[in-house]
């Protein structure tokens, strides 16, 4: 009879400080969607609509407060099993009514269990007591090593019964029936009862006979000795589910954009690191996603799950990373689970043709479209201008004389001073900061090898067909950050271990399906937590509710708030031109040049609406560059740094003040009240910041004052955040 699946196998929902939602993007940052008017993908489509993208009116409600991103969910069927990437079946859409194999669907049950599981995990950083300093990422975990915990003082183990019943917020499971519950909202808090499909495949619904041990911090820490600090509200939710209305396809919102802390003794938290904050929780979360298709013959069929990501929101929607989440999964499903052996089987194979418009022109925009979130010398900006244009039809050493001197190539991280290593070549593309361990981004092994295809005439112009299924899988993995996982915005590092993914993904599972662990729900007992450690990189376990999102930063605004420029890290030797004649022309100084970290989804500088003046008979506009976060509140971003530039000198200003930053789309979707029209292709700018400041103008590739990190300070909670 065939299959079924959830896709996309990972979706991406987005907090927001409004009730309100926009649906996730389904074309991808940096492809050019509609070619008449040159519009790019990855902007997020209006709710309720097919795939109408959004506008600049679009990303608040009517009270100014941030939409959040919803995950949309679709179900597709299958005849054949996948023998090959892209599959040799395409699938298709079904909803209620429709007849799969002579028999006809009666109902969809769709099953979300979302949680955040950041407190009771390791640290992002390891400390190994070796002269290199810190271990970071996948590293970390090698050997059979861990990272030390978070919140210790909770317990020594994350296994421990206290850890897990207090510092994991799990809001239990919840089903919905496309055919009973159509127009049910299902929210993801105390007050709404937890909901399951059981062995019978009925939905089971608390009752005095099981009830689900759900968990949200205020009911743990509400005593005057040990309190919530709750600077935007209690975390009481992490968002909810709902049927979209004539499809049957499944829409999932995340949390608020809420951080809080425990305050012990009249203490208050410190929040005075980038990654990581004892303490601390936020209302991020992830999990997985459920269909259970039901035929009028009363026969049942269980899809291939998916999972959903809540996570930062994305303030620059249609800008590519140059290495995207999509980047590095692909590249671990070449080089590790022989997704095409045609293109890898125990090495690359180099009669593989790569794709033009599939494999070498998003690397092209995206480098091109990184002009609008960060500083880049003029140089650069027409450099990446030229690669933009080039076509299929062009011969690639006409246009790029030295391709290798260009590209910087992949490496190992931990590897900066290697012989031969090119990480810590300066003045290679791509011009960011690298991943843990590494000091500048390099193109993941397979980027490369496809672009070295496409430079040695290897290639063919289109890109591979295939069915909308593993189409949006690409799709939205592709919108997401790659390449520099410290830890990073929607996914981390963990997307490198085989150990997530189901590996055997031949036949009905296919690829990028999250190794998802059983749970028997019906053992859930009111008095004992429920969910466990769950994944562990490089080891063998399987993955529970809350386990991608555990990874991150805690809260995720401290590590958006720092991540603006840096110094290398690490910082590599350079040249020294006072050294006398016959001396070490190396010295261990550091270069205090400043480079960016996620451009693409954190942006440094912007162009706002308010200072871009656009002619449109021309097409021609000019504006001012200003810092993306340049607030006054609090103690304010301003200082005499350079390398503390563009984000609030205190973290706590920030996680009261992130829903001021503004987005940048492009002008097509923003209108211009002077010519009553838009403000064209060619210029992405920002819009819908509230924040007053204008701030001041921003240097082109800044230099830091002096070597060295940040002086972010850990700012007290006020008098009035007190009574509060």
């Amino acid at each position: 009879m065939g299959y079924f699946r959830v896709h996309p196998s990972i979706n991406f929902a987005r907090v927001g400080n409004s009730e309100e939602y926009y649906l996730a993007p389904e074309t991808a940052a940096g492809e050019i969607v509609d070619k008449a008017t040159g519009l790019f993908g990855g902007l997020p489509i209006k709710a309720g609509s097919e795939n109408t993208p959004i506008d600049e009116n679009d990303f608040r409600d009517a009270s100014e407060n941030v939409k959040r991103q919803a995950a949309r969910f679709r179900l597709f069927a299958y005849d054949d099993e996948q023998t090959t990437y892209p599959s040799n079946d395409a699938g298709r859409e079904v909803k209620i009514g429709d007849s799969i194999g002579g028999k006809v669907i009666k109902d969809i049950v769709w099953q979300v269990h979302v949680a955040n599981k950041k407190n009771n995990n390791y640290k992002i950083t390891s400390d190994n007591g070796t002269p290199d300093g810190a271990e970071e990422g996948i590293v970390a975990y090698e050997g059979g090593k861990t990272p030390p915990i978070r919140n210790p003082e909770f317990g020594p183990e994350l296994q421990d019964e206290n850890r897990l019943k207090t510092l994991v917020v799990d809001p239990g499971p919840r089903a919905l029936s496309v055919k009973t519950q159509a127009t049910t909202i299902l929210h993801f808090d105390q007050a709404t009862p937890a909901s399951f499909v059981n062995s019978d495949n009925l939905i089971q619904q608390e009752s005095s006979a099981w009830k689900y041990p759900k968990s949200f911090p205020y009911q743990h820490f509400n005593q005057e000795s040990c309190k919530m600090y709750n600077p935007l509200g209690d975390i009481t939710s992490l968002g909810e589910m709902c049927i979209e209305p004539n499809t049957g396809r499944l829409i999932v919102a995340g949390g608020f954009g809420k951080a809080s802390g425990i305050v012990l003794n009249g203490q208050y938290p410190e929040l005075n690191d980038a990654i990581d904050n004892d303490y601390w929780f936020d209302d991020t979360s992830d999990g997985p996603v459920t269909a259970t298709v039901y035929f009028e013959d009363g026969s049942v069929e269980h899809a291939v799950h998916g999972w959903v990501v809540c996570t930062d929101p994305s303030y620059a929607p249609q800008t590519r990373n140059v290495v995207s989440t999509w980047d590095d999964v692909y590249d671990t499903w070449v080089q590790h689970l022989n997704l095409e052996p045609n293109m890898f089987n125990n090495g690359f194979k180099q009669d593989y043709e790569a794709s033009f418009d599939g494999d070498v022109m998003p690397v092209f925009h995206a480098a091109f479209l990184q002009q609008w979130n960060a500083a880049l010398p003029e140089k650069g900006i027409q450099g990446h201008k030229r690669m933009k244009e080039i076509q299929p039809s062009d011969t690639p050493s006409e246009k790029i004389p030295s391709f290798t001197s260009l590209l910087r190539k992949p490496s190992p991280p931990g590897t900066s001073n290697a012989p031969g290593n090119e990480d810590g070549t300066r003045l290679k593309m791509p011009l960011a900061l690298g991943d843990a361990m590494k000091s500048f981004l390099a193109v993941t092994e397979t980027q490369y090898f496809l672009l070295m295809q496409w430079y040695g005439n290897k290639f063919h112009a289109e890109a591979r067909p295939m069915g909308d299924g593993e189409r949006l899988d690409k799709v939205v993995l592709e919108n997401c950050l790659g390449g520099r996982y410290s830890p990073g915005i929607d996914l981390t590092f963990i997307v490198r271990d085989t150990n997530l993914y189901v590996t055997k993904w031949q036949g009905e599972i296919g690829p990028f399906r999250i190794n998802l662990e059983s749970l028997n729900y019906a053992n859930a007992n009111s008095s004992k937590p429920f969910l466990g450690v769950g994944y562990v990189p490089l080891r063998t376990s399987a993955v529970e509710p809350g386990d991608l999102s555990k990874f991150m930063a805690q809260p995720w605004h401290t590590d958006y708030n720092s991540c603006a420029t840096h110094v290398p890290d690490p910082n590599p030797t350079m040249p020294n031109p006072d050294n006398e004649e016959g001396k070490d022309p190396l010295t261990p100084i550091q270069d205090n040049t400043l480079y960016w970290s996620w451009p693409a989804q954190r942006p440094v500088s912007v162009y706002p609406k308010c200072l871009f003046t656009y002619d449109a008979a021309s097409g021609q506009g000019k504006g001012f560059s200003r810092y993306s976060v340049r607030g006054d509140e609090g103690h304010g971003t301003q200082t005499f740094y350079p390398q503390e530039q563009g984000r609030y000198q205190c973290y706590l200003d920030f996680v009261k003040n992130w829903h001021k930053v503004g987005f940048v789309i492009q002008g097509l979707q923003i209108e211009d009240g002077k010519s009553g029209s838009n403000f064209g292709p060619d210029y992405f700018l920002e819009v819908q910041s509230k924040f007053t400041s204008k701030g001041d103008g921003v240097e082109v590739w800044p230099q830091a004052s002096e070597p060295g990190y940040e002086r972010l300070e850990c700012c007290e909670p006020t008098d009035l955040d007190k009574k509060v």
